[in-house]
């Protein structure tokens, strides 16, 4: 019998300082559809069949609340689950029925090394009404964790969730569990966290009218639009959302079969073009969006939440 693993990844959880306008955010300017809400939290889609890939938690804090990943049926969730525990993972919820409003679907929670939530999933309705607008996000491509300990943190969804080793860069780690080249990569940092979010778009001229519809917003682009010299050589565009969250629109992501051959630092670094194959180092993010992928934003604007409370606490 073959390891249980997971084969997609759904989605994120995010909380947020205002649910309102970031439910606008998200669907006015990013391109993403209200399906449904229950108290303070709402599901937005994309145009794919998957029912939802972002959840919005309002909070007084913003932060990542959970990676939401799929598994083929029910059977591979209740093998997912007995192995984690096997392996002494911290397991938050045993496998159970998921609530309606979010698709429902049959999954358990568990803590990553690190402590990011995971929810493994299975059976979560579907979308028969596919929307056919290529300026909008089809699915969710890949979510980037930040990490002081990279090579452990790969390990982890190696052993426990069955992904595959695509590349390293020298920075990165990229793994799969399907046939897109990475549903999670790894970044060494100073400490933990979420570094982006990506959301796949149709093509490159849908790529490029979404980010039209942005700066028609007035959203600033933080890095891009690009094409990345390194592993996944996928085009991109990155944006920070009104909480402080990278987030990022890509296209054109290499994919990975059994056959696929898998690189190091000293391929990658011997490009002689990076980190864009488009323009080199003339193509960088922006001093803010640094920031937003090492989390410093949201860091900041919650210390400042902490002081805000703390001064009501003591008035």
């Amino acid at each position: 019998m073959s390891e249980p693993r997971v084969n997609g990844l759904r989605g994120v959880e995010l909380a947020v300082y205002d649910l309102n306008s970031s439910v606008d955010f998200y669907s006015k300017n990013w391109g993403l559809s209200e399906v449904s809400r229950s108290g303070g939290r709402v599901y937005l889609r994309a145009t794919g069949e998957e029912h939802h890939i972002v959840t919005l938690h309002e909070r007084p804090k913003a932060g990542l609340v959970a990676v939401n990943m799929a598994a083929a049926d029910r059977a591979a969730v209740d093998a997912l689950h007995g192995k984690a525990k096997g392996l002494g993972v911290e397991i938050i919820a045993a496998p159970a029925s998921l609530p309606a409003e979010g698709g429902g679907g049959y999954g358990f929670d568990m803590r990553t090394p690190e402590g990011h939530l995971l929810r493994i999933s299975s059976d979560v309705a579907r979308h028969a009404d596919t929307i056919a607008d290529p300026t909008r996000p089809v699915r969710a491509n890949h979510v980037v964790f930040n990490s002081p300990d990279i090579h452990n943190q790969m390990q982890f969804f190696l052993d426990t969730l069955g992904f595959q080793f695509s590349d390293f860069s020298g920075h990165m780690h990229f793994i799969r569990c399907s046939r897109n080249h990475h549903s999670v990569a790894i970044a060494k940092a100073a400490g933990a966290g979420l570094n982006h979010i990506a959301f796949e778009m149709k093509d490159y001229d849908g790529l490029m009218r979404g980010v039209g519809r942005m700066r028609m917003a007035d959203e600033e682009v933080g890095w891009g639009v690009g094409r990345h010299a390194g592993p996944g050589r996928n085009i991109f565009s990155y944006f920070v959302d009104p909480n402080g969250y990278a987030i990022e629109y890509t296209t054109d992501v290499d994919q990975a079969g059994d056959d696929y051959v898998s690189r190091r630092e000293d391929y990658w670094s011997n490009l002689p073009l990076r980190p864009c194959a488009w323009a080199g180092a003339k193509m960088a993010p922006t001093p803010r969006m640094r920031d937003a992928m090492a989390g410093k934003l949201i860091e900041e604007r919650n210390q400042t939440c902490d002081d805000v409370i703390s001064e009501k606490m003591a008035g």
